[in-house]
């Protein structure tokens, strides 16, 4: 950064008197600074020198190539030139598409061509890719027609350009044509081709061409197999390429990471990460978003501050996708004040980076905070889209906001025009369930302009299991096994709702309507993050390397626990047994595990934090509140639905979780 500061600073401003040879060789630079062109253009104009086209145009071109130039300054000064060449054209239609505006880029293409400038081979290559960009596939076929005109088709470049352009916009059967009509096409067209293929999900195309590529193989066609393979859902395949890579450069190990976070693997992600970290390959701000989303999803708030230390010290400009990462890593983290300290130092905010922090606040039960940022986002200017609105409708259904929630949705109607889809409907349907309105909520549902899905009815389900409604609930459990058959959770909530009205009858039949169907529970299990390695544990687990130490501070904690005035509540194991053996149950389940090796394995007064994939249940609740007083520890948990943090036996949520819905860890 020093240095860049003395070169821009060894640049002399242009006096009054300045020869024209010194404009021109100050033009050339490439270290100028906004205000220091603006200079250049004044003094141009004071000098007399805006009818010599050559200033004009060399000013033009520094803007066009300029970052710190707006698009609409470089074709204001592009327009004062009188006779610009075929290079001044190329950079200026370059710089449009640098500054995202390749439909500025292809308009003038057109332009030129109107005004009898005669293209060039390096004007055809920068207009083909801009049509890639738009994904302005007729336009690029219209280009095509005049580069058959004008002769150049025999061009390299302008071969590969062609061939990226119809097999980037889908139209790989054109693509291949000309593919196989240029027998000399490079690797960058084949590699196009690919990943042409992968788009259209053709893989056995793809295969096939990976492995008929007359010319070698580029790092850039591995990875453009994994990156296709990964998107398909085949991470397996994808893995085996990139093991097989002869040499592997960032962007392998970035699409591998990508390949797993998309797919769901976030520990494989992190592992992979780990092993480019051990080989000294520093990650490239590409890769970033991916990985913080891997941490968000694990929970691994030391991982996610290790990647906001890495660019910070190397200056990384991150653009607004990778500062929301950020925001949203440091929220699903359990770490607010970090979330909103990263949301406050970006310059330029998008939307979805408001609604990654108004998500963040609604999951952690601050609902006055999260409508609070949604009205300081309209004060600011920016329109809300549908997203934002299910965060604030969120936010009002973990606090039992209900008129609230009716007012936010009829505002996104009403003044933004917005309509509302499935996923609105559906955090209606959870606020009315959550506040016991049940008969409001199946009426509104009877009411929608759209047929419910298993989300819209799962909420209601959640919510008679909440509130005890029986009858509703097993109306409700019948339409999600017949709409979802195959997902084990809707069983299992249908089958505590009967266990807890003690209908042992009706479980019966749901567990045998399971075997029957061959569906399986998926079982609770809780993360932790501790010194780089991610350790599961699921309820009852005897896996762990440290098994007989965790089980031994268990117990010491439980005895603590009692003489604290804890009782287990043995109601929230839903199984016909004795109390004695419900209470031995609950004290496995698997936070309580996790809990008990982060004491074992942490300073004292160190932070716990752990994610769940289910709800925590009551029992788990109750005793993590009295931990957290006893052994004066900050608890964030992070569960299916939403964050609790347990201080000094209590928890943000106001016990308002037991109006969750969902299914709780428990023992089916």
């Amino acid at each position: 950064m020093e240095a860049t500061q003395v070169c821009v600073s060894s640049i002399p401003s242009p006096s009054p008197r300045a020869p024209t040879r010194t404009i021109l060789s100050i033009l050339g630079s490439n270290s100028l600074s906004l205000y220091q062109i603006k200079q250049i253009h004044a003094q141009i104009l004071r000098s007399g020198l805006a009818d010599d086209n050559h200033f004009i145009s060399a000013l033009a071109k520094r803007c066009a190539e300029c970052s710190l130039c707006s698009l609409d300054y470089a074709l204001q000064v592009f327009d004062q030139t009188t006779r610009p060449n075929a290079f001044i054209w190329n950079a200026v239609i370059r710089g449009c598409l640098h500054k995202d505006a390749p439909r500025e880029a292809i308009f003038l293409y057109y332009k030129m061509v109107a005004q009898d400038y005669v293209p060039n081979k390096y004007t055809l290559p920068i207009v083909f890719k801009a049509c890639c960009v738009a994904g302005a596939v007729e336009a690029g076929e219209q280009i095509h027609t005049h580069v058959l005109k004008l002769g150049l088709w025999r061009d390299g470049h302008i071969q590969s350009a062609a061939i990226q352009m119809y097999a980037s916009c889908g139209r790989v059967r054109e693509a291949r044509r000309l593919l196989d009509q240029c027998p000399e096409s490079d690797v960058v067209s084949w590699n196009a081709m690919i990943d042409g293929y992968l788009k259209q999900g053709e893989l056995e195309a793809a295969k096939e061409l990976f492995e008929q590529m007359p010319c070698s193989k580029s790092t850039g066609s591995w990875n453009a197999m994994i990156s296709g393979y990964a998107k398909c859902g085949m991470i397996e395949s994808a893995r085996e390429l990139f093991d097989d890579i002869p040499e592997k450069d960032d962007v392998s190990w970035s699409a591998m990471i990508d390949g797993y976070v998309q797919n769901g693997l976030f520990e494989r992600a992190l592992e992979v990460f780990q092993q480019m970290q051990n080989k000294g390959i520093p990650p490239s701000r590409f890769v970033l978003p991916s990985l913080l989303s891997a941490c968000a999803n694990l929970g691994a708030l030391d991982q996610g501050r290790w990647v906001h230390t890495y660019v910070e010290r190397n200056s990384m400009q991150l653009n607004a996708v990778g500062w929301t990462a950020l925001v949203d890593m440091y929220a699903k983290c359990g770490c607010l004040p970090m979330a909103l300290q990263v949301f406050e130092n970006i310059t330029r905010k998008e939307v979805f980076t408001w609604n990654a922090l108004i998500h963040g606040l609604a999951m952690h039960g601050h609902a006055d905070a999260a409508t609070k940022m949604f009205l300081r986002m309209q004060n600011e200017k920016m329109t809300p889209d549908g997203i934002t609105f299910l965060g604030v409708l969120n936010a009002c259904a973990h606090a039992g906001l209900v008129e609230e929630g009716f007012h936010y949705f009829n505002t996104m109607k009403r003044n933004y025009k917005i309509k509302p889809t499935i996923e609105h409907y559906g955090c209606m349907v959870d606020l009315l369930g959550r506040a016991g309105k049940l008969d409001e909520a199946e009426d509104f549902i009877s009411s929608m302009p759209i047929k419910a899905n298993a989300s819209v009815w799962g909420a209601l389900l959640g919510a008679c299991r909440i509130h005890g409604n029986v009858e509703l609930g097993g109306k409700v459990g019948k339409i999600l096994l017949e709409l979802e058959p195959e997902n084990s959770g809707r069983y299992a909530l249908l089958s505590n709702i009967y266990a807890a009205a003690g209908r042992w009858d009706d479980v019966s039949m749901v567990r045998k309507l399971m075997k029957d169907r061959g569906i399986k529970t998926v079982p609770g299990y809780s993360l932790i993050h501790l010194n780089g390695m991610i350790h599961k544990f699921i309820t009852g687990d005897g896996s762990h390397p440290q098994k007989k130490e965790i089980y031994l501070m268990l117990e010491e904690i439980l005895k603590k626990l009692k003489l604290a005035g804890y009782l287990p509540i043995a109601s929230q194991v839903l199984l016909d047994m004795e109390e004695e053996e419900k209470e031995s149950a609950l004290c496995y389940h698997s936070e309580k595990l996790a809990i008990a090796f982060a004491i074992l394995s942490t300073a004292p007064g160190t932070p716990i934090r752990i994610a769940k994939n289910l709800r925590v249940c009551e029992d788990c609740h109750s005793a993590t509140k009295v931990i957290s007083h006893v052994y004066k520890r900050e608890i964030i948990v992070r569960d299916r639905v939403r964050y609790h943090c347990f201080r000094d036996g209590r928890c943000t949520c106001k016990d308002f979780w037991k109006t969750t819905p969902g299914r709780p860890e428990t023992d089916f």
